[in-house]
């Protein structure tokens, strides 16, 4: 797939994951000069050599770090045309059973840390005469996914970030959107460190009523289409890519 009229350059946060893997992949097919970050230096070095796309390691949760990561991206591509969001942490745990330490680690990876490089994409886009930028949220954004409280508001406030950037955004040409996948094999397997027994186990989720798994194929392809003019006027917009579980208010599926 070539992206039409699409952007020449892209960042994408949280390349080393299972979709940020497959964006980064399918904007490097399309042509696009593609900078990721991830904290898996080897799924980054690896995927660096299958592509052709650049690794900058960096840990979005360290300030510091995250800061050093944006001023090298942006070194080596000069303008971004295309900011993508693809990180996240998941932690499976009743709400009463999620201690202050889990709320900090779920907050910050999958809200805080996305703020701030979006603010910093942000600006560089109203420097540079608009840009688009995509969030990769959840289907857990649009209805509350019980064993997963933290996560679920945690990409609530993601979504809404996403639409109020898209309204600040526009007056500057700059369009901001969010897909919410459903359940995405393989998606979100994160978990805080030392608590791998609170990942998401995928084989007790539910078909979508499309019959499948959404993939991690799907998200990158949608991602391709929203940052190319064939959606030029599309912003501040939330994608269901689920197969119509939301639809369907189908609770026992997820992303």
């Amino acid at each position: 797939m070539t992206i039409a009229s699409g952007p020449k350059t892209a960042f994408v946060l949280g390349g080393t994951g299972n979709m940020g893997q497959e964006i980064v992949g399918r904007l490097t097919q399309a042509g696009t000069t593609v900078v990721f970050s991830g904290r898996n230096r080897a799924r980054g070095e690896a995927l660096a050599l299958r592509t052709g796309a650049t690794f900058v390691p960096g840990d979005v949760t360290d300030r510091a770090s995250a800061d050093a990561c944006f001023q090298q991206a942006l070194g080596l591509l000069k303008r971004v045309d295309l900011f993508v969001s693809a990180i996240g942490l998941v932690f499976v745990s009743p709400i009463g059973q999620t201690s202050e330490a889990i709320i900090r680690d779920v907050v910050e990876v999958n809200l805080t840390s996305v703020f701030r490089c979006s603010r910093w994409m942000f600006d560089h886009f109203k420097r540079n005469g608009g840009g688009v930028m995509v969030h990769v949220v959840s289907d857990a954004a649009l209805r509350s996914i019980h064993h997963i409280p933290m996560y679920t508001t945690a990409k609530a406030g993601l979504l809404v970030m996403s639409e109020l950037m898209a309204a600040e955004g526009a007056p500057h040409s700059i369009r901001v959107n969010a897909i919410c996948p459903g359940a995405t094999v393989p998606g979100v397997q994160a978990t805080v460190a030392g608590f791998e027994h609170h990942a998401e186990d995928a084989s007790t989720w539910g078909a979508a009523p499309s019959g499948r798994h959404g993939s991690p194929s799907d998200i990158a392809k949608s991602v391709l289409w929203l940052a190319s003019e064939d959606a030029a006027h599309v912003s501040g917009a939330v994608l269901r890519v689920d197969g119509a579980a939301s639809a369907a208010m189908r609770g026992g599926t997820r992303a």
